[in-house]
């Protein structure tokens, strides 16, 4: 069944999820931080912003680690590998060390998709670059792809599942 799919193998519970949003231009709180809410906690009675209203159905379960930054890790837009990983990052460089979303990917429960990154661009650029490496990594040296591509990902998914 496609909740089984969803559920850890050795559990019939739905495992955890941890969901980072990141912009690299700079991030605007508002479009996923409630109005009001200066501290990290729970979603539950929150008035959700435009851009996160389709969690609205989740929000109970769901909370918010508010005012992590990472400008000691790029004096520019975006420090890459570093913004996940608290290290300097620039365009065009390797990782360094694993990062946080890699490392607690390996804390939870395995799932069918333990770690999966999703991108978004100019339709343009996510057809002419349907993955891209440039955030989350496994170790030094060792990006992991993200998915950029809707109608690939859209694909893979629903091909990984349907097997």
């Amino acid at each position: 069944a496609p909740s089984r799919l969803m559920a850890s193998p050795a559990s019939s519970v739905t495992p955890k999820r941890i969901v980072f949003f990141m912009q690299n231009q700079g991030f605007d709180p508002k479009t996923c931080i409630p109005e009001g809410m200066n501290s990290s906690g729970s979603l539950a009675k929150a008035k959700l912003p435009d851009p996160i209203s389709a969690l609205e159905p989740y929000k109970e379960r769901l909370h918010i680690i508010n005012g992590l930054h990472g400008i000691h890790t790029s004096p520019s837009h975006s420090a890459f590998f570093g913004a996940l990983g608290g290290y300097r990052g620039s365009d065009g460089v390797p990782p360094s060390a694993s990062t946080i979303d890699y490392e607690l990917s390996k804390a939870l429960p395995q799932t069918l998709l333990p770690h999966l990154c999703i991108g978004m661009d100019s339709i343009e650029n996510m057809k002419t670059k349907p993955t891209i490496a440039t955030l989350s990594a496994s170790g030094a040296g060792s990006p992991i792809f993200m998915h950029s591509n809707p109608n690939h990902l859209y694909q893979m998914l629903y091909l990984l599942v349907g097997k």
